[in-house]
């Protein structure tokens, strides 16, 4: 632009320098050094002809240090001396000529929150109808009526997990089913066992003798202790599909909704 000077950082004078003052002076320490040095280097008491030209001097590094904007512009410029700053000319004397300039609002660095919802909320939305596809297949799961299988138990093995054991049931066909010790007591090789299971995702429900005596009815699974997963996915989706509440909170949802999610489909399979 025409006017306008590009002047490199590192070409700048050490103002501090020359008023003798450190870079972390306050401004009445500034403002010290400098009536100072001026009573020093004043022609009247100072003689020597380098005097004129070290005022001047003086007088350029008071006019920067002792001003809070021009300060903290000389300060950025030089502690980054390899970067090129733009100075301004200096105003012309006729205020006619001064015209200021059209107003240019402030550029964002990047996408609003606002805008980053409205982008991914879409993507949200088909992540709650999936679940909310998910927590179908699991309600007709557990509503269907469940099958039964009766295997004979073959043989049990104790292996070691975390400092702890952990007790293996092996029937005749090949099935295996982890236990502590204590659930398999009462349970003995040549045992005919029912295991009770959903027809569609065939997960275990519980652990029958042939009298109807339960064995084992405690396993980590949608329908037991990980039941809070699906109904989480249920809630945060029906939230989000039907937009019930505000954008934001059902942002949030759908973000808490997902992870869930992930870790719901982990244990279906």
């Amino acid at each position: 632009m025409p006017g306008r000077i590009l002047l490199p950082g590192f070409f700048m004078k050490d103002y501090y320098s020359i008023l003798g003052v450190s870079r972390t002076a306050s401004a009445s320490e500034i403002k010290r050094a400098y009536r100072k040095l001026v009573q020093q280097l004043h022609p009247d008491i100072n003689p020597d002809p380098q005097a004129t030209e070290l005022i001047k001097l003086v007088n350029e590094a008071y006019d920067v240090l002792g001003d809070t904007k021009k300060r903290s512009e000389y300060d950025y410029r030089l502690q980054n001396p390899f970067t090129t700053v733009v100075v301004e000319p200096p105003p012309h004397r006729d205020r006619a000529y001064r015209r200021r300039g059209a107003y240019r609002p402030p550029q964002p660095k990047g996408p609003t929150h606002r805008e980053m919802v409205e982008w991914i909320m879409p993507y949200l939305t088909r992540i709650a109808w999936f679940g909310l596809g998910i927590c179908f297949i699991l309600l007709v799961d557990i509503l269907l009526p469940f099958s039964r299988s009766t295997e004979t138990v073959r043989r049990f093995y104790v292996s070691d997990i975390r400092r702890s054991s952990e007790t293996t049931m092996v029937t005749q066909s090949g099935r295996e089913l982890r236990a502590s010790f204590n659930d398999f007591m009462n349970v003995h090789v040549g045992d005919p066992v029912v295991f009770v299971e959903t027809v569609l995702l065939r997960e275990i429900i519980r652990v029958e003798r042939i009298s109807g005596e339960i064995v084992l009815n405690d396993f980590a699974s949608l329908y037991d202790n990980f039941l809070f997963l699906p109904v989480i996915v249920a809630f945060a989706s029906c939230m989000i599909v039907f937009k019930v509440g505000s954008a934001e909170l059902r942002f949030n949802l759908g973000i808490i909704n997902t992870f869930v999610l992930i870790f719901t489909v982990i244990l279906m399979f």
